[in-house]
């Protein structure tokens, strides 16, 4: 539910949005495209939802067919509220909070565009996550690393607030686990199985 909630919600914000600009009629010439653009940024979505402990951000470059392949480093602190709601569904029961590390490269390609700033994109990804979970009483735990793969829509738009170069890209990765992280009780509560994950990434950031 909560995937199909958000990615509606990819799919309404720039079409609304659309309606409520002009189109961009100014076609940029070949010869003044630069052929590749880095950028970075800092990510909101999760670290928001785990009062923005630690760090996520991604770091890329655009080419010049409006592709992108981006590397994605996650090292957040998940909270206990975080893990236990609804939203989440990582953990049935209180008392446990974790850390989740990953690592990620995308290659993500340019679907269709609303203008010229505005796109949405499919991407393929591969990385490696390491999971981590422990119950806050009973001094139980459990870890998993494992490599990934998976899949990720999301929309991008530039030159927000009209600022060259400033960005936003909502995305949701879903990956799978080579070694899923079983179902695990600690003390009393319990870990869920692992084996498709998800995320809500909002990142903000500066194309260069």
């Amino acid at each position: 539910m909560k995937a199909i909630i958000v990615l509606c919600l990819i799919v309404l914000f720039p079409v609304g949005n659309a309606f409520s600009q002009e189109q961009d009629s100014k076609r940029i010439s070949t010869n003044d495209r630069q052929p590749i653009k880095v950028f970075l940024a800092y990510e909101l979505g999760e670290m928001a939802f785990n009062n923005f402990r630690n760090f996520s951000g991604e770091a890329g470059v655009l080419f010049q067919n409006d592709n992108l392949i981006r590397f994605v480093y996650q090292n957040v602190k998940l909270s206990e509220k975080h893990l236990s709601s609804n939203f989440a569904k990582s953990v049935t029961g209180e008392n446990i909070r974790g850390l989740m590390k990953s690592y990620e490269v995308f290659y993500d390609f340019n679907v269709f565009g609303i203008k010229s700033t505005s796109k949405f994109y499919l991407g393929l990804s591969t990385g490696y996550a390491d999971d981590y979970y422990e119950h806050t009483t009973s001094d139980e735990s459990v870890k998993n690393t494992t490599w990934t793969i998976g899949l990720a829509p999301s929309y991008r738009e530039t030159n927000l607030f009209k600022v060259n170069g400033l960005y936003f890209n909502l995305a949701i990765p879903f990956r799978y686990y080579f070694s899923p992280l079983e179902e695990t009780e600690l003390g009393d509560s319990i870990v869920n199985r692992h084996l498709i994950t998800n995320n809500l990434w909002f990142f903000i950031g500066y194309q260069f």
